[in-house]
């Protein structure tokens, strides 16, 4: 590998790039560069119930296809909804499919976090037509989902105290339902840069057993499995970095 790829941070549902920081700080300690976008379906004030996750995708492109074009190479890090709008910026813009319409550059690798993977295009997570049910610890009023407490000790069951308030406190207010409601036109199966999922196995918000379903219908490469709740990110964040360290390192070479 002539140089290191630049990391590109998805937030999950309702996060932030800030909510990241211990492991964006890590990696750019260490030479890589860094970007993470906030997700446009996601907000405190004027989300459009109509966001999808094409307006995260056009968002994460007006970022990261400028460095492309300059010849750069990009590993795509998402966790949990991230990955919705991950899978679909893939595709075109790996580096073997620019190449094909003459253009540099390219995305190298993907990382997901307690991620997801549909199992036909065009149909919801279940393989189904249709909205699926609204979780626990979750308000839909006028298009937008919004998450009550019960939310923090499910998101945040393995970090400290003080860190999951914090963390919790930050969260933007409210997401589109409709973004969770947006069957992809390309599914994780279809990527064909190399993949790993991250497996959190003490994830309250999508469990193990989901998360096991999930690494196998996206065909994943490897599952790297991690003693953490839905975000390693904080609570075991230097983990988090040598899985991405190790990809980096050990798969594009």
């Amino acid at each position: 590998m002539p140089s290191k790829p630049i990391i590109v941070i998805i937030p999950g549902a309702f996060h932030r790039p800030s909510h990241y920081n211990d492991v964006i700080n890590p990696l750019q300690s260490r030479g890589y560069t860094v970007i993470s976008i906030p997700l446009a379906v996601c907000g405190d004030d004027g989300v459009s119930p109509d966001a999808t996750p094409a307006d995260d995708v056009k968002i994460l492109y007006a970022a990261l296809l400028p460095l492309l074009d300059a010849g750069k190479e990009a590993v795509i890090v998402a966790h949990s909804y991230g990955s919705t709008p991950a899978t679909a910026a893939i595709k075109s813009q790996t580096k073997a499919e620019r190449r094909a319409r003459g253009l540099k550059g390219g995305i190298v690798g993907a990382i997901w976090i307690a991620g997801f993977s549909f199992p036909v295009p065009g149909k919801n997570i279940r393989g189904e037509d249709g909205d699926m049910p609204l979780r626990p610890n979750r308000v839909l009023e006028d298009g937008l989902v919004s998450v009550t407490e019960g939310a923090k000790a499910e998101f945040y069951n393995d970090v400290e105290p003080a860190k999951a308030d914090a963390a919790f406190a930050s969260l933007c207010r409210f997401q589109s339902w409709r973004s969770m409601n947006t069957p992809p036109a390309f599914i994780e199966a279809e990527i064909t840069v190399p993949k790993w999922y991250i497996l959190c196995e003490k994830d309250q918000t999508v469990l193990p057993a989901v998360q096991e379903s999930m690494a196998s219908v996206g065909k994943f490469d490897r599952v790297i499995r991690l003693a953490s709740g839905h975000a390693p990110f904080l609570s075991v964040p230097e983990e988090v970095v040598g899985v991405v360290e190790d990809f980096c390192r050990n798969v594009l070479e």
